[in-house]
């Protein structure tokens, strides 16, 4: 698998099925030329190795955030505390790894890291070799940036 050919269809499909199992939605890609809001958000950075090196970086909004915290417990949330943070943290993992999962049944081995989680503002990614999901579902958008190369 060359740098130019990301596998995004596995993470699409994670991302899809986490979303219907957890929050009981459905998730849609948004346009490529559509803008993700510039707001507070939770960045999480889940490192992958084996045949396919690299990252793969979650960005959920802060009022996406809140909403999902909101779905999931039932608790109001105004901020972006360690609850928060920690339960999208776990989402993405989740993902992540049902995207290895399903990379592996295509003959491409691959494990991942635990979680890096931040609170910063979204930017546009400026690197060639990698692919920008913008997504939507009922509790808001999010962002997969992943940037994965072959090592076989």
């Amino acid at each position: 698998m060359e740098k130019q050919q990301l596998p995004e269809k596995p993470f699409l499909d994670a991302t899809k099925s986490v979303f219907k199992s957890m929050l009981d939605m459905d998730i849609d890609s948004l346009p490529g030329d559509e803008n993700p809001k510039q707001e507070e958000n939770v960045r999480i950075e889940i490192a992958m190795v084996g045949d396919l090196s690299g990252s793969v970086v979650y960005n959920f909004p802060k009022s996406t955030t809140l909403n999902i915290v909101k779905t999931l417990s039932g608790m109001e949330a105004d901020r972006l505390d360690d609850f928060a943070t920690s339960m999208l943290g776990e989402m993405a993992n989740i993902i992540s790894g049902n995207a290895a999962t399903s990379l592996s049944g295509a003959n491409c081995k691959c494990d991942i890291r635990p979680p890096q989680i931040t609170i910063s503002h979204m930017a546009q990614s400026d690197s060639h070799n990698s692919v920008d999901m913008l997504l939507h579902s009922q509790v808001g958008e999010l962002c997969e940036h992943i940037c994965l190369s072959s090592n076989v």
